[in-house]
């Protein structure tokens, strides 16, 4: 996969993603999410992320609809290896609800590092604002 630029926007179907520097991947998903699309976003995600100590994935799932059943399946195959925290916003209840199940899923299964969490804001200001001073993990509070 070719290289990064921060700030390049990157589609894949409908979905958007984006790198900021030093360690954010940025992503926009909207619709209905398909396998091939969120396989590509990831492969590209993946990539970014090698080598780095930690990344922080800056999530606006503020239009999405739904995934499909190829789309599920992808995220429960993914393998990460680096640690990172996803700093979602802008969700409906069912959407976090499905995130925090694939995470709790990812976990027990071991395709994802232990420490990786899933944190819901309200808005984009507020999901930068945490990436700009994170908190240590809290107990109980992770997906």
């Amino acid at each position: 996969m070719a290289e990064s630029t921060p700030g390049e926007r990157r589609h894949f179907g409908a979905q958007v993603a984006w790198t900021e520097e030093p360690n954010i991947f940025a992503m926009r998903l909207e619709g209905e999410v398909d396998g091939p699309s969120i396989d590509a976003l990831i492969a590209y995600q993946v990539s970014w992320a090698s080598g780095k100590d930690h990344a922080f994935v800056l999530c606006d799932l503020s239009a999405v609809t739904g995934a499909t059943v190829e789309a599920r399946r992808v995220l429960q195959d993914i393998r990460h290896t680096t640690p990172m925290t996803h700093v979602c916003f802008g969700a409906k209840f069912a959407t976090r609800i499905f995130a925090e199940m694939v995470v709790r899923a990812a976990r027990f299964l071991g395709t994802s590092p232990p420490d990786m969490e899933v944190l819901f804001f309200a808005t984009e200001a507020e999901a930068r604002a945490y990436i700009a001073h994170p908190r240590p993990p809290r107990r109980g509070k992770r997906a």
